[in-house]
C-alpha cells in the first residue's frame, strides 16, 4: 500500500515523502529510507518503494529538494560536498519518522539511494544510524576517513558509466582499508541508471553522454536480488509478499 505522507522537520515544518507498507506479513518489519536521483520525486520513487513493500519492507521516499525549482536541484548537490544541509536533515528525519512506528523495527532500517541520492546514501549511513546501505552509482569522497563508521554497504555500478566507474573503485579501496563489510559491484553492458525508470527528453539523451545512462530491466533484476540477500544477511529476513510491480507510467 502506498500513500503519500508528511514527517516534520526542525522548527515543525512538514516535509512530504510516500510511504509504502507490507500487505501482509511478521511485523514489526525492517524499514528503508529510499533516496530518489537528481530527477526528483518522481514515478520511479514510488516504484521503487513499493518493491521494497512487496518485498517486506516500510520503505519512505522522501522528497530532498524544497519544490522543483532548478535553485532546490543545485543547493541539493552543493550540499553533498559540505555533507550537511537541507537533504541530511530530510534523510535523518525519515529514518527518525519511520523508526517511530509500531509496526517498524527501528534496529532495521537501511537506506537505498540512486545516482546523487547514492552519494548521499554513502554519506547519510556514515553518519546516521542505518543497519545496512545500498548506493546505486553514486559519489565517492576521497577521503576513506569520510566514511568511517559506516554501516555493511552493497554498492552497485554500471561498467559503461565512463564517469562513475572510478567511483565503484575508489569506494572497493575505502572500505578494504577500513574493514567495513561490502560489495562492490561492476554490471557489465549497462551504464548509469540501469535501475531508474525514466521518460521523457532528459532521458532519451543520457544514453548519449559519456555516463551512459539507461534503464535495463534484466540488470535491474539481478541487481534487486543482489541487494535483497545482502539486506536480508545484515538487517534480517523479511517475508516477500507478492512480485514486484509494472512500471508506474
Amino acid at each position: 500500500m502506498l500513500e503519500p505522507v508528511s514527517f516534520q522537520l526542525a522548527g515543525g515544518r512538514a516535509h512530504r515523502a510516500f510511504l509504502a507498507l507490507p500487505d501482509e506479513g511478521q511485523v514489526p518489519f525492517p524499514g528503508v529510507v529510499v533516496i530518489h536521483d537528481i530527477l526528483g520525486y518522481s514515478a520511479d520513487l514510488r516504484r521503487h518503494c513499493e518493491r521494497f513493500a512487496d518485498a517486506g519492507y516500510a520503505a519512505i521516499g522522501p522528497d530532498l529538494y524544497r519544490g522543483g525549482r532548478p535553485i532546490c536541484v543545485v543547493k541539493t548537490l552543493a550540499s553533498m560536498a559540505t555533507g550537511k544541509g537541507f537533504a541530511f536533515e530530510v534523510i535523518d528525519a525519515a529514518r527518525a519518522w519511520l523508526a517511530t512506528r509500531a509496526d517498524v523495527d527501528a534496529r532495521r532500517i537501511g537506506v537505498v539511494g540512486f545516482c546523487m541520492g547514492g552519494g548521499f546514501a554513502l554519506l547519510a549511513a556514515a553518519d546516521q544510524t542505518f543497519a545496512v546501505a545500498a548506493p546505486f552509482y553514486g559519489v565517492v569522497p576521497k577521503n576513506a576517513a569520510r566514511l568511517e563508521g559506516l554501516c555493511p554497504t552493497i554498492a552497485q555500478y554500471g561498467a559503461k558509466d565512463t564517469v562513475y566507474l572510478s567511483h565503484a573503485k575508489r569506494l572497493s579501496h575505502h572500505l578494504e582499508e577500513l574493514g567495513i563489510e561490502h560489495e562492490v559491484l561492476i554490471h557489465e553492458d549497462v551504464g548509469h541508471s540501469f535501475m531508474n525508470d525514466h521518460e521523457g527528453r532528459l532521458a532519451r539523451l543520457a544514453r548519449h553522454t559519456p555516463i551512459h545512462a539507461f534503464y535495463d530491466p534484466t540488470t535491474e533484476a539481478e541487481a534487486w536480488s543482489k541487494l535483497l540477500a545482502f539486506f536480508e544477511a545484515h538487517a534480517g529476513p523479511a517475508q516477500e509478499t507478492r512480485s514486484p510491480p509494472s512500471p508506474i507510467r
